[in-house]
């Protein structure tokens, strides 16, 4: 039994495959080419974060200058809607009125326009029903004040239905 175990075994160390080395493959590129690859696509990048960084600065001025300019808009716009409120109400339309020598009718009537009858008793304005609402035409004041008060006394507002 011993020639059998032995002549399996040769048979069985033909069949198995033999293992070699396999030789080491040549690089297509050299160290020093990959480094200066690596290196280049380094500066690309941070060339390209500089501009970036650089338009984002850019952007931040103007949105900047974009937002005090937009907020004194606001600003302008408020006061030329506190303007037009204080100008169109109707305590000003009525002072502008008696400047203009109007006097308010305290007996209004109205026209109904479906068939046009007066409704109301209509009269006619005298001027001394409301002297409260009427401002007599504005007369040259004689003062007692010296120059520099009379500078201020025009500077200063005048409340509507007084007298300057």
């Amino acid at each position: 039994m011993s020639a059998q175990v032995s002549f399996s075994s040769i048979e069985h160390e033909k069949a198995r495959p033999r293992l070699t080395l396999v030789p080491q493959m040549r690089s297509t590129i050299s160290t020093v080419g990959f480094a200066l690859i690596i290196m280049t696509l380094v500066a690309l990048g941070m060339g390209v974060v500089m501009v970036v960084t650089t338009s984002v600065a850019a952007q931040s001025k103007e949105l900047s200058t974009l937002r005090v300019e937009a907020t004194q808009l606001d600003y302008r716009a408020a006061a030329l809607t506190t303007e037009l409120q204080r100008t169109s109400s109707t305590a000003m339309l009525a002072f502008r009125a008696s400047e203009l020598g109007m006097a308010p009718n305290t007996h209004p009537a109205f026209i109904r326009l479906s068939d046009g009858a007066i409704l109301g008793d209509p009269q006619k304005v005298t001027g001394n029903e409301a002297p409260y609402l009427t401002r007599p035409p504005k007369t040259p004041a004689v003062s007692s004040l010296g120059a520099g008060d009379a500078a201020v006394q025009q500077s200063l507002p005048v409340a509507a239905g007084t007298d300057q």
